[in-house]
């Protein structure tokens, strides 16, 4: 009995699915079969299967809400885990903290040309004279769910972060960013299933959150509960700002996987002569690269730090767009654009 079928037996069988196209799991819909699909509902679900998985010497990549990713048309080897789990527990605490603002730069300026002209700061605010509110997340919690959940609890400060996909998880790994906003602001502290299977908690001083980027893209560590320090705030102000957020970033298509491209420092800007850091500005303005398309895979019209899939898109038509852009932006302009979306699996 090989290693992948001694796994697929100690998994249940039933839960497994063998060649699942990853297309479906991902808001690209781009990527080739996994070996072994399977979906986890809680975190105890979670550790059990990457044990057994690492036990079994099979390779095992965790996924949430599938975005910011992009998976090979080769598809991934070993297990895929799907992460769905839910639990939300709420402690009011009712201390009063500073939020961090300010913590990791959002590396987000508005631009007064182009598509992209979104501006926030109108509907932005303190909460800082707010009391503190404890939550306690599975990393598998959608963000919008939450968001949502949290509202209904009197629980604000996840608001900022409206619309965009994707768990808690995901955002942890990431320091997502909404607008001048990121989630290093809120992050208290995360438990995580290291490399060898021990289950440890991180302080979110900890975990090198930088501008789209923490210590998980190179640590093979998982995140299994993140632990946020929210607002006891106006939640129907809140409601309305996250409402208004969400309809201001309409611009941002869901047929993708995210921004490709981190947009550029403040100090590039400056060197530059740019009104914006936003690198959609630099696509569409400075390189002149709109309706430029590979196969099915085509930069987006409302926003040009998106590739979309038009219809069909492989995750080779997907890179091809991507390595003209970079081409063009390092000839062209002298900088070297970084990739925000992770590559998952094998390619071509």
């Amino acid at each position: 009995m090989s290693n992948i079928e001694s796994l697929t037996k100690c998994l249940e069988p039933e839960r497994v699915r063998r060649n699942e196209p990853l297309s479906a799991h991902t808001t690209l819909g781009i990527g080739g079969k996994a070996d072994l699909f399977y979906i986890t509902e809680s975190s105890g679900d979670l550790v059990k299967a990457v044990r057994l998985a690492r036990s079994f010497q099979v390779p095992v990549t965790v996924i949430g809400g599938g975005s910011n990713i992009l998976v090979g048309d080769g598809g991934v080897r070993g297990l895929v885990i799907k992460n769905r789990s839910k639990k939300i527990t709420i402690h009011k605490e009712g201390k009063i903290h500073a939020i961090l603002r300010g913590v990791v730069s959002a590396r987000w300026m508005r631009s007064t040309r182009g598509t992209n002209r979104s501006d926030f700061t109108d509907i932005n605010y303190d909460e800082s004279d707010k009391p503190d509110v404890e939550v306690v997340l599975d990393s598998g919690v959608n963000l919008q769910v939450a968001m949502a959940q949290l509202f209904d609890q009197g629980v604000t400060g996840l608001q900022w972060y409206s619309r965009i996909p994707g768990t808690i998880g995901g955002a942890v790994y990431n320091n997502i960013h909404g607008e001048t906003h990121t989630f290093a602001e809120i992050v208290k502290k995360v438990v995580i299933l290291d490399k060898h299977g021990g289950i440890k908690t991180v302080a979110g001083k900890n975990l090198k959150l930088g501008y789209d980027y923490s210590r998980f893209h190179e640590s093979g560590e998982i995140i299994l509960e993140v632990t946020l320090v929210l607002k006891a705030g106006d939640v129907e102000r809140a409601r309305k700002t996250a409402d208004e957020w969400k309809k201001r970033k309409t611009t941002q298509p869901m047929n993708s996987a995210g921004c490709v491209f981190k947009n550029i420092s403040e100090e590039d800007r400056a060197i530059l002569g740019y009104p914006t850091t936003s690198v959609g500005y630099i696509v569409e303005n400075i390189l002149n690269m709109s309706g430029f398309k590979v196969g099915g895979a085509a930069i987006a019209k409302e926003h040009h730090n998106f590739i979309v899939n038009k219809g069909g898109a492989t995750a080779k038509d997907f890179l091809a767009v991507r390595d003209e852009i970079v081409k063009r932006a390092r000839e062209g302009v002298g900088i070297e654009l970084e990739d925000e979306i992770i590559r998952i699996g094998e390619f071509d």
